[in-house]
């Protein structure tokens, strides 16, 4: 299927593993021009190398930690200075801890919020007016299958995402009056370098964490980075321009509610 996302300009945070790394790849392979960002570069670089020859001036690189609003602005200024517009922003950059609730002290709460929710937010309300200078524009934003499915062990989490699908619903409101669609993706399990962690750590073995993964969706398996980065692209084109103000979720079937 023929997206036409080449010529255009995204950003990708947390662009360096795991759904923002094959998202970035993904763009790359279109035809796009991308600019990641994340808080290593030596993980930055690895995905410009991933990209090969063919990426060069197209794939370019930016440190940035996004608990930190300067930073934010950083990494917006420094795409626009060498693209010129900002056509896509993924917001992707973030994870929250697990834990017992009475263990985790305001503290937690709030560093997990300041990157997972406070960082989408910022990002957004920095890109839009860039969008609007262009005459449009697409943010989409990676939450998570935990807004649906509350957990004891993940509340931190589970809250920032469910927050952040209303906050992708209303910002959807306001992204419309300035042609910019605004969409949320909600992925369930899905093989990443965090999931082997929090996997493994908890596993007496490797057949162990690999029986687990069956378990944890109907469909028998974990999900790919690669297939959430492949609704990421089809969002992100013009085949989904009437797809605004809806969190997708893409799970295995992982949730379910009626909702999602």
């Amino acid at each position: 299927m023929e997206l036409g996302l080449a010529g255009k300009v995204a950003i990708v945070t947390g662009g360096s593993k795991g759904i923002g790394r094959a998202t970035a790849l993904g763009l790359i392979a279109e035809g796009a021009s991308v600019l990641i960002c994340a808080r290593g570069q030596a993980a930055l670089d690895e995905v410009v190398a991933a990209a090969g020859a063919g990426a060069h001036g197209r794939l370019e690189t930016c440190v940035a930690d996004l608990t930190d609003g300067a930073a934010i602005r950083q990494v917006v200024t420094r795409c626009v200075d060498l693209f010129d517009r900002i056509d896509i922003l993924v917001n992707n950059a973030g994870s929250a801890r697990v834990g017992e609730f009475l263990k985790l002290d305001d503290q937690a709460w709030l560093d997990d919020w300041q990157l997972k929710f406070f960082g989408y937010v910022r990002m957004a309300r920095e890109v839009l007016p860039q969008m609007e200078r262009k005459g449009g524009g697409v943010i989409i934003n990676i939450i998570g299958a935990a807004a649906l499915n509350p957990r004891h062990s993940y509340m931190i989490g589970g809250a920032a995402n469910a927050a952040l699908n209303h906050f992708t619903k209303a910002l959807a409101d306001e992204g419309g009056k300035l042609g910019v669609r605004v969409v949320g993706i909600n992925p369930g399990p899905i093989l990443t370098e965090r999931l082997l962690k929090m996997r493994t750590g908890l596993m007496p073995s490797a057949a162990a964490a690999d029986e687990a993964f069956r378990k944890m969706t109907p469909l028998g398996r974990v999900g790919k980075a690669t297939e959430v980065a492949d609704l990421v692209l089809f969002l992100a084109s013009d085949r989904a321009g009437f797809i605004h103000g809806a969190n997708i979720t893409i799970d295995g079937g992982y949730t379910q509610g009626l909702m999602g």
